[in-house]
């Protein structure tokens, strides 16, 4: 069977409205990549000159949804707010502009083009808090840890064993060929810790990182001091850290008071207020979408694949953009788990589209409008009920009716998952930003996400996707990504708002803060404090 180019598949499923432009089709990233002593991330704003101590204190609106699931707090599992890089290290990093960049590994790339095997160089002399210095051997113990305690499905899926290749280089082995494996090691549970029983380690929070824990609160927030022995030579600049988990008014009360110097993901409704404190507001590209998981295995109208493509085509989600974040015109989500932010989105031709969603509902039999079971979702970030207003108010001008319903976020994916396992309620759920072959992965591997998809395009899809991960070309793996966001939009297996735009503030004492798409993403060790 002869190959068919990108355009003709797309035409197969009828979408060929879509303009593919030739920035949508730039090479894939290299596998190879290696940094010097001082990474590329570690440069500062040029002509900066950082002073050194003071204390940086802030609130944080958005804790890990783990919080209160343990009573170890020290464990990066369980971390109050997910910015664990402030403690921890992890082998990679995501930066600002979604590059990968080398933390604790200095380089790495796979041993030939089945990409099954990975070899990663470590950076030599790292110290641990207890003076102790990071070998391979930490780093197969921490990453057995991570895989035996369930840290991050991006890694338990394709992982097989880890080993050492000497006192400072590792060799991952997976047990399919996965391109975009590092991204994986990325993510923010995955820190690096010393080496010690299956009982102990992770759960005395030492790590590699700016700063040194001397408390931590669970529930509540931590304090912790500068590392002086840290790796990145002459970091961190501030002498003590401090966060606090708080609610949005508390946030920018404790700012205007001076209890806190900066606040991390404020409501963007209050963004004035920060600055009428005298508050700088920083707003990153993206940040967390916005997804509605459609079970499919239940008796519900949405079965029909025109129902769903009509809800997705019925909600004006650049109302959303002008309406709750003062930002019209920016992506939209594309109903799969791909963000604006990555160079391989494809958006729909025409993503708020009335006429041809009611042109479907009466192909489907509901030409006089219909209602929607409930769904279900909990505010983890502070101006969600209003993106769900917009929703609701969206879909009713629309002729679909659907009640959401606001749930409390303590015990929400218990009450999510109570029936209908594995997939769960009607419900949204938050997609963090990541990189291509972990966004299109969700809905391929993920059970909850891809809200029991099947079928001929479900099951065309994970065929696909299986092929795309595995293709050492990445122009190659680039045009297959974007057949698997078609195939997706062509059945609309969930409904994918877009992302919000996490936003801090700080006092304009405070330099260098800023805020990163990946929440979690967030450094602590290249800001410093003017007097």
């Amino acid at each position: 069977m002869s190959a068919i180019s990108k355009r003709e598949f797309l035409q197969l499923l009828g979408l060929t409205g879509l303009v593919l432009g030739a920035a949508s089709l730039s090479p894939g990233r290299a596998f190879a990549q290696s940094v010097g002593a001082q990474p590329a991330w570690a440069n500062l704003p040029e002509g900066a000159v950082p002073k050194t101590g003071g204390k940086l204190v802030y609130g944080q609106t958005y804790p890990n949804w783990a919080v209160g699931t343990s009573d170890n707090g020290k464990h990066p599992h369980f971390w109050i707010d997910l910015l664990t890089r402030s403690i921890w290290n992890c082998l990679l990093w995501v930066d600002h502009d979604f590059n990968l960049q080398g933390e604790l590994a200095e380089s790495w790339q796979p041993t030939d083009n089945s990409l099954t095997v990975w070899d990663f160089k470590l950076r030599e002399g790292v110290m641990f808090h207890n003076g102790q210095e990071m070998t391979a051997d930490d780093v197969v113990a921490s990453i057995n840890a991570h895989v035996a305690q369930k840290g991050s499905s991006f890694l338990n899926k394709w992982f097989s064993k880890v080993e050492t290749q000497g006192k400072y280089a590792v060799r991952f082995t997976l047990n399919a060929g996965y391109a975009e494996f590092p991204f994986a090691l990325a993510e923010y549970r995955l820190a690096i810790v010393p080496a010690a029983t299956p009982e102990t380690i992770l759960t005395d929070g030492i790590g590699t990182g700016p700063f040194k824990l001397i408390e931590v609160d669970n529930r509540r927030g931590f304090r912790a001091v500068r590392n002086e022995n840290y790796w990145l030579k002459g970091r961190p600049f501030v002498d003590e850290l401090e966060g606090y988990v708080v609610n949005s008014q508390t946030a920018i009360n404790g700012f205007r008071s001076g209890q806190f110097n900066a606040v991390f993901n404020i409501d963007p409704t209050t963004a004035a207020q920060y600055e009428g404190a005298n508050g700088v507001v920083h707003k990153s590209a993206g940040g967390d979408q916005f997804l509605i998981s459609l079970p499919k295995n239940l008796d519900l109208v949405w079965n029909d694949p025109r129902i769903r493509e009509a809800i997705s085509l019925s909600i004006d989600r650049n109302a959303i953009n002008t309406i709750v974040y003062n930002d019209p015109g920016t992506w939209v989500g594309n109903d799969t788990h791909m963000s604006g932010l990555n160079q391989e989105f494809l958006p729909r031709p025409k993503p708020y589209d009335p006429e041809r969603a009611k042109q479907l509902l009466a192909e489907a039999g509901h030409s006089g409008g219909l209602t929607l079971p409930a769904i279900v979702y909990c505010p983890s970030f502070p101006e969600e009920p209003r993106v769900m207003a917009v929703v609701a108010e969206s879909l009713k001008k629309n002729g679909i009716n659907v009640e959401i319903r606001e749930m409390p976020c303590d015990g929400f994916s218990a009450y999510q998952q109570q029936v209908n396992a594995p997939f769960g309620r009607p419900a949204r759920s938050l997609v963090g930003p990541r990189n291509p072959a972990i966004n299109l992965g969700r809905m391929a591997t993920n059970d909850s996400e891809s809200a029991g998809w099947s079928g001929e395009k479900g099951d065309g899809y994970k065929a696909l996707y299986a092929k795309a991960i595995a293709e050492p070309d990445g122009e190659k793996r680039t045009e297959m990504y974007q057949q698997l966001q078609a195939i997706a939009q062509s059945d609309t297996p969930a409904i994918v708002l877009g992302g919000r735009r996490n936003m801090l503030a700080h006092a304009p004492s405070v330099k260098n803060l800023k805020s990163h798409s990946q929440n979690w993403g967030s450094r602590f060790d290249d800001v410093w404090i003017e007097s």
